[in-house]
C-alpha cells in the first residue's frame, strides 16, 4: 500500500510540471519583425521575419523562422553575387543561415524550421551572396528583433 501511496504522490507532484513546459512552450506568442533597407539600397525594399513556435511529428517542438523580403533589387547590382540569403543570430551565442528563393520580379522568400525550442534570434539580416563561390555579399536589410523569449 506504502509503494502505491508513493507513486501516486509521485505522478502527481512531476505531472502539472511536465504539462507546465508543454503549455509554457505553446503560449508564447509569435514575433514579427519588420526588415529595413540599409545603405544603398532602394527605399522600397523592405522584409517581414515570423517567429514561432511549431510542433512537429512526435512532439518534436521547434522555432520556425521565415523571411520574406519585397522589393529588393537584382542580386548582381552589388557585383558578382546571384542570390539572398538570411543570417539569424544571437550575437556571441549562435547562428542560423537559410537561403532565400526568387518568387516574382523583385522577391524573396525562406524559411528554417531547424531552430532549438528554447531559442530565437535576436538580429536577423539579408545579405547578397555568390552561390557558386560561397562569396558573401554586402547586407541589403536588417533589424534588431525584441522577441520575448
Amino acid at each position: 500500500m506504502r509503494k502505491i501511496i508513493l507513486s501516486v504522490f509521485i505522478v502527481i507532484t512531476a505531472l502539472p510540471s511536465i504539462t507546465y513546459g508543454e503549455r509554457e512552450l505553446e503560449m508564447l506568442p509569435p514575433c514579427t519583425a519588420i526588415l529595413q533597407p540599409v545603405g544603398k539600397v532602394p527605399k522600397n525594399a523592405r522584409g517581414v521575419a515570423l517567429i514561432y513556435h511549431i510542433e512537429r511529428k512526435f512532439n518534436d517542438h521547434r522555432t520556425s523562422l521565415s523571411v520574406n523580403a519585397l522589393h529588393l533589387p537584382k542580386p548582381s547590382s552589388f557585383g558578382d553575387y546571384n542570390s539572398y540569403e538570411v543570417l539569424a543570430f544571437i550575437p556571441q551565442k549562435i547562428s542560423w543561415i537559410f537561403s532565400l528563393a526568387e518568387y516574382g520580379e523583385s522577391n524573396w522568400a525562406g524559411n528554417l524550421d531547424e531552430i532549438s525550442s528554447t531559442m530565437r534570434p535576436n538580429r536577423i539580416k539579408v545579405r547578397a551572396i555568390n552561390t557558386r563561390t560561397n562569396k558573401v555579399g554586402p547586407v541589403v536589410l536588417e533589424k534588431k528583433v525584441n522577441c520575448p523569449n
